[in-house]
This record gives structure tokens, C-alpha cells and sequence, in this order.
């Protein structure tokens, strides 16, 4: 571990701002801020989870699963985000919302560029409260999660939880397409797809459909497809946060 220098801990006994000494010293922020703690305590409001039900608590759990990414430092540092695409400013908004209840602090939200273009939005938290809750629900193997993650205990009649789960994965990994009224929730973790096709079939009475996109050199992509009136179903079912996964035609006639 690289040893900081007494004139960085001045700086910082004499207030200077973690930006400003970054850029002096060339010390990273994080490591500054785990200095600063421990001459001056914590400089940041800590979340509060503040979950208001066993849905909320799903729902965050899926949409981290769903477009979550964490970090743990070598200091003891913890960072998740959350990467929404950039046309789906709407849903951002929802979850900038959501998380500012559920956590009582708002999120830092940044923009990232490809090719000079915006193309996402990343909702962003640095909390080891949030680490551990993960990390308490959730399971994955190594240090990339896409490929395994799934929930740690899995109770089929657990449903509020369960609902608000795939609320979660469906609002970043779905796609809902309207001229043929049917709603796909794409993932690269086998045991994940299972889990939400148990969950989808206890709620709906039916098999939703499972296809398996394969491809020279990439992970099997798994695919769950749900059609017409059972689309509607869920729909009605989950009410999903994000605009763009809500299905937009009147109830059908055999309902």
C-alpha cells in the first residue's frame, strides 16, 4: 500500500478539499477519504435503509442484479452503481426517486460518453451498508457477477419479494415490444433465468417460453418470452417503474 506523504495529511488536518488535494498530491480520493475518516471522522451522510416493504427490498435487489456493478478496494472502499442507458432518462428518474426514499440520501448520478456521445446514466452510492445487504440476498461467483448472480435463498412463497425482484430485472434487462404485445427478460445467468421462470410461472399458472441465444466466444444469453394476455398479466401483476416496460393495450377480451 502506497504510504501518503505528511504534507497530504496537513492539507487535510487543514481542510483543504479531497478534490484539490487530489489533484496537488496525486493521491487517489479514496485513499485521502480513509485518512480523512480516521482524523476526522466520517465527512459523508451514511445511507439509512428505509425499505417500506418486502417489494422494495426485491425490486432493489433485481434492478442491482439486473445493471448493478460494485467495487471493493484494497482500504476498505465501497462503491455500487447502477448504469442505466442514456434514452431511458425517465426511468433514471424513477430510480434516483426510489433509492432517495429507501436510503434517505439522494445518489451522485454521473453521465458517460461513447464516442463523444452520452449514452448512459450511472446512479451511483459509496456504502459498505449497501455492499453487505448485496452481498446478504444476492450470490455470485468471482469478481464479475453477470454470469452466476441469483438469489442467495430462494423461497418460492416469498412472492411480494419475489414480484419485486423481477420488477427489478425486468425494468433494466427486459425489453417490452408492442406490435406483438410480448415482454423478454434476457440474462446470462443460468440459475437467475430459473429462478425468475419459477417465480412467473407461480404467479401466471403457465410455462413462459425459453429460448437460448448462443455465440462464438460469448456466454449463452438466456431468454424467458411471455405473449399477449400473460404479458398483460404481469404487467398488471408488477406495475413496472420503468416506462418503457409497460404494456400499452386495453385488457383482452377473454379477461
Amino acid at each position: 500500500m502506497v504510504k501518503i506523504t505528511r504534507n497530504a495529511l496537513h492539507m487535510i488536518s487543514e481542510n483543504y478539499s479531497l478534490n484539490n488535494i487530489s489533484k496537488l498530491t496525486g493521491f487517489r480520493k479514496s485513499m485521502l477519504y480513509y485518512h480523512y475518516k480516521k482524523m476526522k471522522g466520517k465527512k459523508y451522510k451514511e445511507i439509512d435503509i428505509n425499505f417500506k416493504s418486502d417489494t422494495d427490498l426485491g425490486e432493489f435487489l433485481g434492478v442491482f442484479a439486473g445493471d448493478g456493478h460494485f467495487h471493493k478496494s484494497k482500504i476498505g472502499h465501497y462503491t455500487i452503481r447502477i448504469t442505466i442507458g442514456y434514452y431511458e432518462s425517465n426511468y433514471a428518474s424513477y430510480l434516483v426517486n426510489q433509492f432517495t426514499m429507501w436510503f434517505n440520501k439522494k445518489p451522485k448520478v454521473y453521465y458517460g460518453k461513447y464516442k463523444n456521445h452520452l449514452s448512459m446514466i450511472i446512479i451511483h452510492y459509496d456504502s459498505k451498508k449497501l455492499y453487505n445487504l448485496l452481498k446478504e440476498y444476492l450470490m455470485w461467483e468471482g469478481t464479475k457477477k453477470t454470469y452466476t448472480v441469483r438469489l442467495k435463498k430462494f423461497n418460492i412463497y416469498n412472492n411480494k419479494f419475489n414480484l419485486g425482484f423481477v420488477k427489478g430485472l425486468i425494468d433494466t434487462d427486459g425489453n417490452y415490444y408492442a406490435p406483438k404485445r410480448s415482454l423478454n427478460f434476457s440474462t446470462t445467468s443460468k440459475l437467475m433465468m430459473l429462478q425468475v421462470f419459477e417465480i412467473i410461472k407461480y404467479n401466471l399458472k403457465v410455462n413462459p417460453k425459453i429460448s437460448i441465444y448462443k455465440k462464438k466466444n460469448r456466454a449463452d444469453l438466456y431468454n424467458i418470452h411471455l405473449y399477449g394476455i400473460n404479458t398483460y398479466n404481469l404487467n398488471r401483476l408488477i406495475k413496472f417503474g420503468n416506462p418503457s416496460k409497460r404494456c400499452k393495450f386495453n385488457a383482452p377480451a377473454e379477461i
